[in-house]
């Protein structure tokens, strides 16, 4: 009860017990004494009835009290509750994301335990070949002795494959990234990731030139190896700017059939799965065409993880495309040349403009690669292509080493 309730509370018990007293005298007749007396216990009684009134008020502000004090008991109880089971849950997710980060990291590992393990079993071999290759002919740094480098396309398949083993075992393998647009508006949408490998004297070794002899040497397994962990890098980094944006994995058909390098390869990218909206496997025609249960097999693994897959080096225009759909290829990639030509040519099943539509019926993007010039431009929009990719829209640029580093 509040100080001047109490006071008002008092004054009205005085003026009642004076109203009292003043009545009985007037109105009862009574002498002097006993009117004193009358109006005494008249102020007694008002008095006791005061102070009953006001205990009986500070009880219920004592209840009140009590209950909000229960009440704000409860409140903070719920609020323990709540925090234990944040706590708990934090616990469980720390736990859970803190296995899912070790399994990758072990995924990673026998990856990169088997490509120490090939490097080691290529290397052996090739010390007994480099017995039978022409002294002349050799690209080798001696001790303390600079030599002039011998032309890439002059060296024999023996010693080109010598220094492809030192380009891998020395880490000389160098990423780049071409964009692909789309058309007209010329925005990048994708990347292509590709491949070239460094020589002892810093020359660039093309595709063209490596694949040649590290295809059927077995070594193509440990260059997508290395694509591969660099291209998952990359896509990590696009994420943290524009998560629109894929980027395109060359994967070779040695590498579909390898037994030991494809197994490992699916665990890792099963650790991977949230980048499968960006990181696209990309195969040539002929190995998509010469695909067996194998193959079909491997690609399956990867399909059922949520990646899918382009087939580029595009000959032959005329394309099962419902067997595209069912291998889960989204995207074909043809050259500007290729598509342009076989149209003029009539060596298409289907009209040239309807190419888009029909590859569209079957889930499917077409991009029209090695678009070099602006005519060339003006003559595949006429196939209402919706992207493009090719040195007028940029050349394949390597990513610097700091950057890869930065995202391990």
């Amino acid at each position: 009860m509040s100080r001047l309730n109490k006071i008002m509370l008092v004054m009205t018990s005085i003026i009642l017990a004076a109203s009292l007293s003043l009545g009985v005298i007037v109105f009862a007749e009574l002498n002097d004494m006993e009117s004193w007396l009358a109006g005494g216990m008249m102020f007694l009684l008002v008095a006791q009835t005061h102070s009953a009134l006001a205990r009986i008020g500070e009880r219920k502000v004592f209840v009140k009290s009590i209950a909000d004090v229960n009440s704000f008991a409860s409140g903070l109880n719920r609020d323990l509750e709540r925090a234990e089971s944040d706590i708990e849950e934090l616990t469980e997710r720390l736990e859970t994301e803190t296995k899912a980060r070790n399994d990758e990291i072990v995924a990673e590992m026998r990856v990169i335990e088997s490509f120490v393990k090939r490097l080691a079993e290529e290397r052996r071999p090739a010390k007994q070949a480099t017995a039978n290759t022409q002294p002349g002919n050799r690209v080798v740094a001696m001790p303390g002795v600079t030599a002039p480098a011998v032309p890439i396309g002059e060296l024999n398949d023996t010693d080109l494959l010598d220094v492809i083993r030192h380009a891998l075992e020395e880490n000389r393998v160098d990423l780049y990234l071409q964009p692909i647009v789309t058309l007209p508006q010329r925005k990048v949408k994708y990347y292509e990731a590709l491949t070239r490998l460094r020589g002892g004297s810093g020359e660039i070794i093309m595709p063209g030139d490596y694949m040649r002899v590290a295809e059927p040497a077995g070594m193509m397994p440990t260059i997508d190896n290395l694509l591969l962990f660099r291209c998952v890098q990359v896509v990590r980094k696009l994420n943290e700017r524009d998560s629109d944006t894929g980027v395109f994995c060359n994967i070779s058909a040695n590498s579909l059939l390898d037994s030991d390098f494809f197994p490992q390869f699916v665990e890792y990218m099963q650790h991977n799965t949230n980048l499968a909206d960006q990181l696209v496997f990309e195969f040539s025609q002929s190995t998509i065409n010469a695909c067996g249960p194998i193959e079909i097999a491997s690609l399956d693994a990867l399909a059922k993880l949520g990646f899918r897959f382009s087939m580029d080096q595009v000959t032959d225009i005329n394309i099962d495309y419902r067997r595209l759909h069912n291998l889960n290829v989204r995207y074909v990639k043809i050259a500007a040349h290729v598509l342009v030509g076989q149209a003029d040519d009539g060596l298409t099943d289907i009209r040239p403009e309807d190419i888009k539509d029909l590859m569209a019926r079957y889930g499917i993007n077409l991009i029209v690669d090695m678009i070099e010039k602006e005519r060339a431009v003006v003559d595949v929009l006429d196939f209402n292509v919706d992207y493009g990719q090719g040195y007028l829209f940029g050349s394949p640029r390597p990513v610097r080493d700091e950057v890869l580093a930065a995202v391990a």
